[in-house]
């Protein structure tokens, strides 16, 4: 995709300008983590682009240079190198907005065999509905914990989880990667799924009283976020989220309701 977006001055004519045109693209990750490194412009400090981020590309020499237009990166020139570039800025429209939706089924205990550690949780299971594709989710394994989000007034304090209400909720783009070592033993440990990929991608679930702290993300150990029980059904719930954005600034993948 092309699009005319302007004009520059001309170097031969005084006061003369030509017109111009900028190729828009889509980033993609080189392998399945689901990021995409960048390098900022001019200042050359690396920053990382979910899948999906628009962008223009303004020029192409032995890089590719390009302004991020939407996420929370949206006004930054960044730089690629012109190999990487044509594997990462793809010509492949994202869709208009992913729904899904949870039907709880109530609570019950289970170990987690990945987990390793042999608690038995207190899950408030759910089916989660997507894509045309349903997969078991927990909304809550009903433990203490230490709240991380520094915007939060608990910052710090052992708390107890509890699920989100049931209703509607708006889900955002992933905004930068969390530490593997949350999840990727889900890939590893016995009784794990090995193609678990995309596991550092959380996806924030917009709610005024969490400042946003619940996210959508695989596991089997849930503080209150929308957690991918069913380990070898994160992929594909990954791959329709992060292909879609809802609104026209991209700060939304789409949709979650709780029945």
């Amino acid at each position: 995709m092309t699009e005319l977006i302007g004009t520059a001055p001309t170097n031969t004519k005084r006061n003369s300008v030509v017109e111009f045109k900028v190729k828009t693209r889509y980033t993609k990750a080189l392998d399945t983590t689901g990021w995409l490194r960048i390098k900022l412009e001019p200042s050359g400090v690396s920053e990382y682009l979910c899948e999906f981020v628009k962008v223009v590309i303004t020029k192409e020499d032995a890089k590719s240079y390009f302004t991020v237009l939407d996420g929370i990166h949206k006004g930054k020139k960044g730089s690629l190198g012109k190999e990487n570039a044509a594997k990462c800025l793809v010509d492949k429209p994202r869709g208009t907005g992913a729904k899904i939706t949870a039907k709880i089924n109530g609570r019950k205990k289970l170990i987690s065999v990945p987990r390793g550690d042999g608690r038995e949780l207190n899950q408030l299971l759910a089916t989660l509905t997507f894509d045309g594709k349903s997969a078991t989710i927990t909304l809550d394994s009903d433990v203490d914990y230490k709240e991380s989000n520094p915007m939060s007034p608990d910052y710090n304090k052992i708390i107890h989880s509890e699920p989100l209400p049931k209703g509607n909720y708006k889900i955002l783009a992933p905004q930068s990667p969390k530490k593997p070592s949350a999840t990727a033993f889900y890939a590893t440990n016995p009784g794990g799924y090995p193609d678990l990929k995309y596991h550092t991608v959380w996806f924030p679930v917009e709610y005024a009283p969490t400042l946003n702290s619940n996210f959508v993300h695989v596991g089997n150990l849930s503080e209150g976020c929308i957690t991918m029980y069913q380990l070898d059904m994160w992929n594909p719930l990954y791959l329709y989220l992060i292909s879609h954005r809802s609104d026209k600034e991209g700060n939304y993948v789409g949709t979650f309701t709780i029945e």
